[in-house]
């Protein structure tokens, strides 16, 4: 008895909160989305294994491999197509693993990193009066970006860089019922680089998949 109560209670509480939100997207509303998937490196070091100590001049490596991708977002409604809020997303690419030899000399080198990134987000909606909506997602803010180069003759070296960063991506999203939200990401993530910083180009990239759930206020 005492357990219903409560629960009555809490749900008089916070069901005017929620009171008069309806299906599609209504200026003034706010979501806050949690986001979580995976990033594929789209772009290599451009560094040479000369700089560990070993003479294979031809080779490029990426800066890691495949790996998970998560974030927060809140997400403010100016008007129904335009939103315009704040997100935090952090990113931990796995190692990649080359194996190098020449004239006798072998070596295994291996590279991972991991970039931390607070974004301006923006979000123009397609259909905004529909339970399932397509729209174009826009981020730009700073990067912090940490990489590991690890050689088994010479030795590990690692780096970071805290640079300009943005994305552009495509969703779409449907409501489940009139509070929460879910929906589907594809981005193309840039971050600009210190090219003295085990890079040799100006910025690295990835194409990352995420999935969002949500909630409405």
């Amino acid at each position: 008895m005492k357990k219903l109560l409560i629960s009555t209670v809490l749900l008089a509480l916070f069901t005017p909160a929620f009171a008069g939100i309806d299906q599609g997207i209504d200026k003034g509303m706010t979501h806050i989305s949690v986001l979580g998937g995976f990033a594929v490196p789209t772009t290599e070091y451009g560094f040479s294994p000369t700089n560990v100590g070993a003479s294979f001049g031809d080779e490029n490596f990426d800066y890691g491999d495949v790996g998970p991708t998560y974030g927060l977002q809140i997400m403010h409604y100016l008007t129904q197509n335009i939103g315009l809020g704040l997100e935090f997303n952090a990113t931990n690419y796995d190692a990649a693993e080359y194996s190098l030899s020449a004239m006798g000399f072998s070596e295994t080198i291996k590279t991972s990193a991991d970039k931390y990134a607070m974004f301006l987000a923006g979000k123009f909606n397609f259909a905004p009066d529909a339970k399932t909506r397509l729209y174009i997602p826009v981020g730009v803010g700073f990067a912090k970006y940490k990489g590991k180069m690890e050689s088994d003759v010479f030795g590990e070296e690692e780096q970071s860089a805290t640079k300009p960063a943005l994305y552009v991506g495509l969703g779409v999203e449907s409501d489940l019922n009139d509070i929460f939200i879910w929906g589907l990401e594809a981005r193309y993530n840039h971050w600009w680089m210190d090219d003295n910083k085990f890079a040799d180009t100006s910025y690295l990239s990835d194409i990352s998949l995420l999935l969002k759930v949500g909630v409405k206020l």
